[in-house]
């Protein structure tokens, strides 16, 4: 009856952490961040072209999917446009993927904590780490590539813990083929889903594997490893060809490299810096280090764990051996702690880097959760007599409490605050300026754009949120049509033009209330007027949107805050 008491209670406690990670992912999830941007909408576009054409927006049908400076994994393109058709062709139903995702990872990763040390409070606590932390809240938010990384890394990893944790207590039976051949596919999955996926497939994945080499030597396990890496091989191949075959992705792989041209000391020094990045107490903890530009739209004012994570996971680390049994399990999540920083240390742009080292972060939740452990069992074994009974549920409340307090004041932060930080990182004002044209597209032929920023998508906006408009569509303000009557001029506010018979229409705002752009219109019945009459820079009114120093669009059009992915 106890043990039946237990599970009810651990079963609602998991619930309430579902609960609670689920009003993190979900709430306001349309507005925060405050718009979607580019890199969110291509695979919107790429899914739509794919549909209703048979190829992708390029007129190619490759396994990755266009972009104007590489090519992308399907994976997110694929669930986002299929959640559109549910639920709209909106930020929610674009966006309800990753929140979705982010649950599931959630439930992935209380499972491994839970065959890792067989206790389901360490379970628990695992999850509702996962559940809260920056990190995962901020990732299970956004319509991108990286949402979609954890749920499949983290399902193949759980089969080959669980298979090989069942082999401890009931022998090579467990090791069925079935058992390798669903991680197989598990893992070849995630390959399709972000850029740094395959790598910690292939690490994390293999260290299970050569951690437990003695009971793959039977030749009848042997062939079934071997079959089920076959299997693995021939599902991952294309999305391996696209990333080392490709033009375009080897391409932007090469560029971006540490080891680029080879290993020599500065390349190991870059190598040991940007490693360590990735430790450091402001990532972490703090301010999670955004560099404007690239890392801008990841962990800005705040880290990627609240601040009593990384000492718990500390003591976690020191005493794995006394909560994960078996050896093997306790050198794999040393490696999994090890490999954390690789897919950030690797690259050169964007250090630290939280996309590429996502794969990594839920051992921080794992091993935080072990540490609470140790604390709470010898708090029981140390308590006075009389407090023994009391230690356990006083430590249970700490952590509520350190959790409660931690969550709100995140909460506070990051959806009243968060998107007036660097407002331009997710392109604020953008859905206004495509809405107003969209409005006003009945009295005009053409619509003339340009918005100069390096980092901005014109073309990706362009695509979706004028698919279907009776205008023409003209990617630059100084074409001879956009001097005729029936044109819309719509510039960014830093390089407005003032044109005679151009009235002034609009300007636009973004999230901050600073002017983004500046509509201006000619009507179609206006007198025609010659060229040479017009185009007259003004100067630019306060107040203005904050930008980065950027090269020119004209020398640096790839330079979008996406690079840094």
């Amino acid at each position: 009856m106890r043990a039946l008491r237990g599970s009810w209670n651990a079963r609602t406690a998991l619930v309430l952490v579902m609960t609670l990670g689920a009003a993190l992912r979900f709430y306001n999830l349309s507005s925060v961040p405050s718009e979607l941007i580019a890199d969110e909408l291509k695979h919107y576009d790429n899914a739509q072209s794919i549909v209703t054409t048979g190829h992708d927006i390029d007129g190619r049908l490759l396994p990755f999917f266009y972009s104007s400076f590489t090519r992308h994994p399907p994976m997110y393109a694929v669930v986002g446009y299929a959640s559109t058709l549910i639920f709209g062709r909106n930020p929610f139903g674009l966006r309800f993927p990753a929140a979705a995702f982010g649950l599931i990872a959630i439930l992935l990763v209380y499972a491994i904590a839970f065959e890792l040390t067989r206790r389901r409070d360490v379970a628990l606590v695992t999850a509702l780490l996962q559940a809260t932390q920056p990190i995962f809240v901020h990732f299970s938010r956004i319509a991108w590539e990286p949402a979609t990384e954890l749920p499949f890394l983290l399902a193949g990893l759980y089969v080959l813990v669980r298979t090989f944790r069942r082999a401890d207590d009931a022998g090579d039976a467990e090791l069925t083929f079935a058992r390798f051949a669903a991680a197989a596919v598990l893992l070849a999955l995630t390959c399709y889903t972000y850029m740094a996926a395959w790598f910690y497939a292939i690490v994390l994945a293999g260290a299970i594997l050569v951690l437990n080499a003695k009971r793959l030597r039977p030749p009848r396990i042997l062939a079934r490893v071997a079959v089920a890496t076959v299997v693995w091989l021939a599902l991952a191949a294309p999305a391996l060809w696209m990333i080392f075959g490709n033009a375009s992705t080897a391409d932007r792989t090469q560029r971006m490299a540490t080891f680029a041209h080879g290993v020599s000391l500065p390349a190991l020094a870059t190598f040991i810096a940007n490693y360590a990045a990735q430790f450091r107490w402001s990532y972490l903890v703090t301010t999670g280090d955004p560099q404007p530009g690239t890392t801008w739209r990841y962990l800005v004012g705040f880290g990627a764990f609240y601040w009593w994570v990384v000492p718990l996971a500390i003591l976690g680390l020191l005493c794995t051996r006394a909560y994960v049994a078996a050896p093997w399990a306790r050198r794999w999540l040393w490696i999994w702690l090890l490999a954390y920083p690789l897919g950030g240390a690797l690259t050169t742009d964007g250090i630290p880097n939280a996309p590429r080292t996502l794969a990594g972060a839920p051992v921080f939740c794992v091993l935080a959760a072990i540490g609470f452990a140790w604390l709470t069992d010898a708090a029981k074994a140390h308590a006075p007599q009389k407090l023994k009974g009391l230690a356990a549920p006083a430590l249970r409340a700490l952590l509520a409490l350190a959790v409660a307090t931690s969550v709100l004041l995140f909460s506070v932060y990051y959806f009243t605050r968060y998107v007036h930080v660097y407002p331009n990182a997710w392109d604020s004002g953008t859905r206004a300026t495509f809405a107003y044209v969209r409005a006003h597209e009945g009295g005009y032929r053409r619509v003339c754009i340009s918005i100069y920023p390096a980092w901005y998508a014109l073309d990706t906006y362009v695509r979706y949120y004028l698919n279907g408009a009776p205008l023409t569509t003209i990617e630059n303000v100084d074409s001879p049509a956009c001097f005729l009557p029936g044109t819309l001029l719509v510039t960014d506010d830093d390089h407005r033009v003032s044109r005679r018979s151009f009235a002034p229409l609009a300007v636009i705002r973004d999230v901050n209330g600073a002017a983004f752009t500046a509509i201006s219109g000619r009507p179609p019945n206006a007198s025609a007027r010659t060229r040479s009459s017009t185009s007259i820079p003004t100067s630019r009114p306060a107040p203005t949107r904050q930008r980065a120093p950027f090269p020119s669009a004209a020398s640096g059009r790839e330079l979008r805050s996406s690079r840094a992915r």
